[in-house]
């Protein structure tokens, strides 16, 4: 049996390995869990390359699901400074592509870059696992043009009935999500039509988790911010691991903050898991959390 299981597309950034998917796979494997595997579709023409990115990360264990042709995109986006390449993989994954061993799993988390799983293949996970199933939903998509912009016409059609253990947007996927910009009521949407439980992060100000009962707002710590991209994929990897370790869902956010806070201190995924340090910032954060 897996730990867990993470799913979702790469993205190339200057020749780099990244995307929500990897970054949450890589930091898995830097909190230590071996049982780990991440599912990522490519085209032959980017397979080595794909996995030579893996290998350097660390995961322990991957599963490509090779396209015969490669649907690949160069991506403009303004949230980025650097905009020399950013190739974008736009390949689909099925419900067919995955194979049954991965739906033996602890934790599998859902982690998209470009719309490569939709509602239907997120009913069939979640009716064929007994896996928590995690959602960080990425509601980001590539306009002809090149430009990558968040989906601003997401309709109640699109979304996933299914049930989910916990999504984990941002601010502003929530709101796209519901069409509430208030956090809290966005939270008690998402629990009321889609998951058992809901954490929205809020950037510096911390993040919002909603159990369907009570909402605690917990902390960011404060810190130099250095490299913020990628940290929300940080965050959603801390906190499904601790899952695994049976932690309640406050423990899971303060940890996550925890490890997302020594993220965004360096660029990339150069940041060490310094577990003396995560457990003293822990412990600050635990103190300022306040619950209604």
């Amino acid at each position: 049996m897996y730990d867990i299981v993470v799913i979702g597309n790469p993205i190339f950034h200057n020749g780099r390995l990244t995307g929500p998917g990897i970054i949450s796979a890589a930091t898995i494997a830097k909190l230590g869990f071996e049982q780990t595997a991440l599912i990522s579709s490519i085209g032959s023409n980017m397979y080595e390359k794909l996995i030579h990115g893996i290998d350097a990360y660390g995961i322990p264990e991957y599963f490509v699901i090779e396209a015969a042709d490669s649907s690949i995109k160069e991506i403009r986006n303004p949230s980025i400074k650097n905009q020399e390449s950013i190739l974008g993989v736009l390949n689909r994954i099925s419900i067919r592509d995955i194979p049954k061993e991965f739906l033996n799993a602890r934790v599998i988390l859902l982690s998209p870059s470009l719309q490569e799983i939709d509602a239907e293949f997120i009913e069939w996970i979640c009716n064929s696992t007994d896996a928590q199933v995690y959602l960080d939903p990425q509601l980001r998509i590539l306009r002809s043009s090149g430009k990558l912009e968040f989906i601003s016409d997401f309709s109640v059609a699109e979304k996933t009935q299914s049930y989910l253990d916990i999504i984990v947007p941002n601010q502003l996927e929530s709101e796209l999500l519901t069409g509430e910009s208030d956090p809290f009521l966005a939270a008690e949407l998402i629990v009321e039509w889609a998951s058992d439980a809901c954490v929205i992060t809020l950037g510096e100000d911390g993040c919002l988790v909603y159990d369907g009962n009570d909402f605690s707002t917990i902390p960011s710590y404060q810190t130099n911010e250095v490299d913020s991209e990628g940290a929300g994929a940080v965050y959603a990897a801390a906190f499904v691991s601790q899952s695994i370790e049976g932690k309640t869902l406050i423990e899971s956010a303060v940890y996550a903050s925890a490890v997302a806070s020594l993220k965004v201190e360096k660029f990339g995924l150069d940041f060490q898991i310094d577990k003396p340090e995560i457990r003293r910032r822990s412990e600050e954060i635990a103190n300022s959390i306040e619950t209604r």
